[in-house]
């Protein structure tokens, strides 16, 4: 999980999707990649999904 690894220091232990999207300086045809990426990193237990846009590291 090398994209985790790299942003999970710069993150806050709870962060919007948007948060996110500013760190790794996405633009908005990319924001779709992002909300998969969250998609997995919930599924392996990596955060926890507090509501529509807004995660918590585990």
């Amino acid at each position: 999980m090398g994209v985790y690894n790299n942003i999970k220091e710069q993150l806050s232990k709870q962060f919007s999707i948007f948060q996110l999207i500013s760190i790794l300086g996405v633009d908005a045809q990319e924001v779709r990649k992002i909300r998969n990426l969250l998609k997995q990193f919930h599924k392996k237990g990596f955060i926890k999904r507090l509501s529509k846009n807004m995660y918590e590291k585990i």
